[in-house]
């Protein structure tokens, strides 16, 4: 079945992923780092080209726009972001741009494809590819080049260039033997990994916290959009909710889907999918203080209510009693 192939693939080689949805924003002008700083959670201080900068995109309360990756160009910034929320993101940026700022955002999607390698052997698949995370490299695809950076969350090497060389190394590349992941196969992996998606997990009823992007926020930089609500949220401990995993006593679509204990409710489910490697599977947020690995909690959706026991992210690192992980 070739959705099993590809998710083996990610698993034990290389996948192709081009992200179906990715957006990919350009951010210009002389002010396009002093913008990105005073919009955003991470800290783009000395930022120079070739540099890639998580960060996320904030409500003034708080919640979350979006989680990008932030591509430092010669003259310019490109934001791959999360797949499906170009177009808010793109509008939200454009509402806080003030005629004083040297700054202007337009829509790449025409000049730059993108796309993502993973698996265990992707650097490898690269032709070797080596250097430190979140620093980009040249690739060359014949007379062309590409660029791309390891990235940690997730684990991945994302590439960006120009459409034909982008094609060109995809090709070259199926041409190996390496598949192209598909979406259903890329939503069972991003589960298994915890990887929030934009408008399951990243929307804005949550905090970047509460969706586990600690690591893109900085804490030492100055004032962004968010940014007293977070740090707040973070010196007192306030956190409230926690994205977890849980693995389900049988499959049940997410959605209006209560997650309970004790007699209340303590969180939502936001994702569910059937793995190969560990059965139904979810994503959901969990109050703070029932969020313990191996807790037993009730997964209400309707009048069906079904089990679920809590696991921490991503799912390899606890797997349910006598699995071979």
């Amino acid at each position: 079945m070739a959705i099993e192939r590809e998710w083996m693939a990610a698993w034990h080689d290389a996948v192709i992923w081009k992200g179906a949805g990715w957006g990919r924003l350009l951010v210009r002008g002389e002010d396009r780092l002093a913008f990105l700083q005073r919009m955003s959670t991470n800290d783009f201080r000395g930022m120079q080209p070739g540099m890639v900068l998580p960060t996320v995109f904030t409500t003034p309360t708080g919640r979350i726009i979006d989680w990008v990756h932030a591509w430092a160009l010669e003259e310019e910034v490109l934001l791959l972001t999360s797949p499906g929320a170009g177009p808010t993101l793109l509008a939200w940026l454009r509402s806080y741009i003030f005629f004083r700022d040297r700054v202007r955002i337009e829509d790449g999607t025409d000049r730059w494809e993108a796309m993502g390698l993973i698996g265990p052997r992707a650097a490898e698949r690269l032709g070797g590819m080596s250097g430190s995370p979140y620093a980009s490299q040249r690739i060359r695809v014949g007379a062309m080049e590409v660029l791309a950076v390891k990235v940690d969350f997730p684990p991945a090497i994302w590439i960006i260039g120009s459409p034909d060389p982008i094609q060109a190394l995809q090709a070259h590349l199926e041409e190996q033997g390496v598949l192209t992941m598909g979406e259903a196969a890329w939503e069972i992996w991003r589960i298994e990994q915890g990887i929030p998606a934009w408008g399951r997990e990243l929307t804005a009823t949550v905090n970047p916290l509460e969706a586990g992007l600690r690591f893109a926020i900085s804490f030492h930089k100055g004032c962004y959009i968010g940014q007293e609500v977070i740090a707040r949220l973070e010196h007192y401990e306030k956190v409230r909710r926690r994205l977890m995993g849980l693995y389900l006593e049988e499959e049940i679509p997410a959605g209006e889907t209560r997650l309970e204990a004790e007699g209340r409710e303590v969180g939502w489910l936001t994702s569910s999918i059937r793995s190969p490697r560990w059965g139904p599977i979810g994503l959901g947020y969990v109050l703070r203080e029932y969020a313990e690995p191996g807790r037993s909690i009730s997964v209400r959706s309707g009048e069906r209510t079904i089990t679920a026991r809590l696991a921490m992210l991503p799912f390899a690192t606890n797997p349910p009693p006598g699995s071979q992980g």
